[in-house]
């Protein structure tokens, strides 16, 4: 196995956990606190949250591509895979990573799937 094909599978497990933590968290949330959402009075917050979500599943569906796109193409010099696309998923996917492993040894819950509605 060349250089180049193991980043390109090292980029596509990174793309395919991105995808998985901005699916998983957002659809979490959005289902356990939609009823707390609607209970005000004004549904700007709870049509604003939905149009968060939207832009979550559109930002998975890019992962998604990307990720089939680093595992097709792993066997070329280049991935053909924008730097941002790459930044972005390794940046957020470290942060939201550490920030779960700091809250679970902190708490001994685990981050966003532990809270619940007011």
């Amino acid at each position: 196995m060349t250089s180049n094909s193991l980043k390109g599978i090292l980029w596509g497990i990174l793309f395919f956990l991105t995808a998985v933590i901005y699916s998983s968290i957002p659809t979490y949330l959005i289902v356990r606190f939609w009823v707390w959402l609607n209970s005000f009075p004004v549904y700007t917050l709870s049509l604003f949250m939905l149009f968060l979500w939207i832009v979550a599943i559109i930002i998975v569906l890019i992962y998604i591509v990307a990720m089939i796109r680093a595992f097709i193409q792993r066997k070329s010099e280049d991935l053909g895979i924008p730097r941002g696309v790459k930044g972005f998923g390794l940046v957020s996917t470290v942060i939201i990573t550490a920030f779960m492993l700091i809250w679970y040894l902190i708490f001994n819950q685990i981050a966003f799937f532990s809270m619940i509605p007011p």
